[in-house]
This record gives structure tokens, C-alpha cells and sequence, in this order.
């Protein structure tokens, strides 16, 4: 792949396989030779149906799995086989659906989570009541969070992966189960955060509209595949559609 000075996060022949069964073994090619160049301060979206590849390379990318085969970078440094805990706290993760313990509140879940990442005590006690003021969730300072909406719970998990203010950010489906309007104000969220921050995100998304809402460039992926990488305009003009959704139905199926 072309080499780009401005990469924060850069893959090369990315591969991931899993093995399933005991006695009868099946195989599943997650990952298929990935490229994959992701500019610095931009939003970039990966796009691709179910079974695609799309949160394995996510994961792959946040040191969650390891690949198989293949080159990762990020922010300059070859992680591939060993991620630095230096690069590790610059980054930080927001999946849809969150699962934190039953019985806490939104206060004492960031609290655990600014203590897991370090945060020194007065700077994490001015995070805490930040991001509690910033996603209007001091209302909810006694209510145990398998009491809270989804869509309160979806506050929670990106005030949660904010607390270590990551240069890197990463969204795997963070509206996926959401109501519109709570879908709606997440977008709106996402979209302040960056322009605040100026921080590069990674969306996965199944929503063509939040894709073109957000992303400057997005990649789709099809069969653990990268079929298809560029702007919105690139893409339509070269599936000859008028909409991401259009390129979604162009490119999902071989």
C-alpha cells in the first residue's frame, strides 16, 4: 500500500483467522489482507454487513487481538506483535450496547475507570464532573445503571472512553439499538467531540445516514476484503449511486 506521512493508524496485509470445534474444526477468515490508512485528526468510517471483519479489525487495532499475518502503526510506531502501553493510553474504545456492573452509578463508573487509567486524583475528579455536566448525566447520580435508558447508558460508555483524553478514539456501532432521537443526539456528541478535540475516530457503523453525517472518508469491507476506500463523492461516483446507502447495496454482495 501507499505509504502516507500523515497516517496515525496504518495497516499492511492484515490477516485474521478463528478456529472453532474441537473435533470437527471450522475455520473463519475474519480478515483477508487488509490495507488500511487512517489520517491524522480526520473521522474515518468502516462500513461493510454482518460477519464482515469490521470489529475484528477494531479490535485488532486497540490491541484487543492479536493478527495473524500483516503490519499495524500507530502514531508512527510498529505495534504488530507488541503494543506499548505509552500508545495504549493514547487511544481509548466506545462499543454500542455497553455492559458495565449492574449496581453502579454513572459517577462511581467513571471514577473505576479514570483509576484503571491512571488519571491522578485531582485531574480525574475534574474529568468525572465534566463529563458528567458535558453528557447531562448529573440527574442520574443515584440511579443504578441497569435502571438507565440506553440511551443514557450510551452517554455513560463515551464519557467513559473520553477520561483519558485519547488522541485516538474508537466507535464500534455507538447508536446500534438506539431510539432516532437518541441516535440523533449521539451523532451530535460524537460530532462536537471532534471538532473540540481535533482527535481521529474510527466509526463502524451500520447506518449509511450516520456514515455520510460523519465520516470524511470511509472503507468497506466485504469478506474480511477492503473493496472499496475514499470520500462519499469517490464512492458514489464509482459505484454510479447516489448515496452511501446506494454504495452499500452496490458493494455488499460480490
Amino acid at each position: 500500500m501507499n505509504a502516507y506521512t500523515n497516517c496515525i493508524i496504518e495497516t499492511s496485509g492484515i490477516t485474521k483467522t478463528f478456529v472453532m470445534g474441537h473435533w470437527k474444526k471450522r475455520r473463519t477468515e475474519a480478515l483477508r489482507g487488509v490495507d488500511l490508512c487512517v489520517r491524522t485528526g480526520e473521522i474515518f468510517g468502516i462500513l461493510g454487513p454482518n460477519g464482515a471483519g469490521k470489529t475484528t479489525l477494531m479490535n485488532i487495532l486497540i490491541s484487543l487481538l492479536r493478527s495473524d499475518s500483516g503490519v499495524v502503526r500507530v502514531m508512527g510506531r510498529e505495534v504488530t506483535h507488541r503494543f506499548p502501553a505509552s500508545i495504549k493510553r493514547r487511544m481509548n474504545m466506545c462499543s454500542g450496547n455497553p455492559n458495565f456492573p449492574w449496581s453502579l452509578r454513572p459517577s462511581e463508573i467513571l471514577r473505576f475507570y479514570a483509576m484503571l487509567y491512571g488519571v491522578p486524583r485531582p485531574e480525574r475528579d475534574r474529568r468525572i464532573e465534566r463529563y458528567l455536566h458535558e453528557f447531562e448525566l448529573e440527574r442520574y447520580a443515584d440511579v443504578h445503571f441497569d435502571e438507565l435508558s440506553s440511551g443514557t447508558k450510551q452517554k455513560i460508555a463515551l464519557a467513559k472512553s473520553l477520561l483519558n483524553d485519547p488522541e485516538i478514539l474508537l466507535l464500534d456501532e455507538p447508536t446500534v439499538g438506539l431510539d432516532p432521537d437518541i441516535a440523533l443526539k449521539t451523532r451530535e456528541l460524537i460530532r462536537r467531540i471532534h471538532a473540540e478535540r481535533g482527535i481521529t475516530i474510527l466509526l463502524t457503523t451500520h447506518y449509511m445516514r450516520e456514515a455520510e453525517e460523519l465520516c470524511d472518508r470511509v472503507a468497506f469491507i466485504r469478506q474480511g476484503r477492503m473493496v472499496a476506500l475514499g470520500t462519499r463523492d469517490e464512492l458514489t461516483a464509482m459505484t454510479k449511486t447516489a448515496d452511501l446507502e446506494g454504495v452499500f447495496l452496490e458493494l455488499a454482495h460480490p
